[in-house]
């Protein structure tokens, strides 16, 4: 992430995966907290979980819970809307939860383990073309007991479940905002995260206000958050250095990245922010084409790939 040195940061900024932890004061050095302007390429396609596998989730880290979540910084999931998650058996079949005391939906609704169970079998249900249903493959049924707590029965063993739980994909939704058997079409968002939706263009931008009744690890240092999406990541590079944004996180090409950390003459008040994440990136085949088509062919040049050259050439 980058962010202008000029605003001095109250912390160490994390990135738009969970803006709670941002926090600028203004450049006369007073603590008066206030709305940064955060630039990103990663535009929502949808603002219901259930359909969701894409940019969309970088803002549902931040209007929606999940059970567990991935800390800034970190790439283990800790406990956020539940107390405590385990699992409780040797062959990692069973996934108990145990859920914070109180929580509530933005509209009022109680966060309880039926709320749960429903924003999980709703995924399964709608199946959304393309959406997140086949990351819970591995998941036979929900059980609740009594109002806190959550037992995920799996049909084969996967340590990975607790990974799956922390993608935004499995935020948890109120019941009553959310039909069971359909995506939400009224472009509304009711979730329990650090901040909520206040408007929303799209495309264009998000405002983001704090969730006054939010319960998670969040440490929130800002009252409010203005999302601004470009299309190009040379438009957002332009509206950094023109001190538009604040800051900015994803989307920008190696070589802005490497172009802006070495420029410092010409990009002064610019600060780079390293941390660890879970990032994944492919480059895949395309079985349509007649030379790809092959397994074999595939496997010949998967086994003889460079990949240490891959990630020192092309994304530098």
């Amino acid at each position: 992430m980058f962010y202008r040195a000029s605003l001095q940061a109250a912390a160490a900024l994390a990135s738009l995966s969970l803006l709670a932890g941002c926090g600028l004061f203004s450049d006369s050095g007073s603590e008066a907290e206030r709305k940064i302007v955060v630039g990103t390429t990663s535009s929502p396609s949808t603002l219901d979980p259930a359909a969701a596998w894409d940019n969309s989730w970088e803002l549902m880290r931040n209007v929606y819970q999940t059970l567990v979540s991935f800390p800034t910084g970190t790439t283990i999931p800790e406990p956020d809307a539940a107390e405590s998650c385990e699992f409780t058996d040797a062959t990692s079949m069973a996934y108990r939860c145990t859920l914070k005391k109180n929580l509530t939906f933005s509209n009022g609704e109680k966060l309880d383990a039926e709320a749960v169970k429903y924003s999980i079998d709703r995924i399964v249900d709608i199946h959304f073309k393309g959406g997140p249903a086949g990351m819970l493959g591995s998941l036979d049924r929900v059980e609740t007991k009594g109002e806190d707590t959550v037992v995920f029965h799996l049909n084969k063993s996967d340590a990975t479940f607790p990974f799956i739980l922390a993608t935004p994909a499995m935020s948890l939704v109120a019941p009553g905002d959310y039909p069971k058997d359909k995506i939400r079409a009224d472009g509304k968002v009711t979730g329990s995260g650090p901040y909520l939706l206040e408007s929303y263009d799209d495309r264009v931008t998000a405002e983001l206000k704090k969730n006054p009744n939010y319960k998670g690890f969040a440490n929130r240092k800002n009252d409010a958050v203005t999302i601004r999406y470009f299309d190009k990541s040379a438009d957002m590079v332009s509206a950094l250095k023109a001190k538009e944004i604040d800051a900015t996180y994803r989307g920008l090409t190696a070589e802005e990245v490497v172009s802006l950390e070495d420029n410092k003459d010409d990009n002064a008040g610019l600060q780079i922010v390293e941390s660890t994440g879970a990032d994944i990136r492919f480059l895949v085949f395309n079985p349509k084409d007649p030379a790809a088509a092959n397994p074999a062919v595939r496997k010949a040049i998967a086994h003889v790939v460079d990949r240490d050259a891959l990630v020192a050439k092309v994304y530098r």
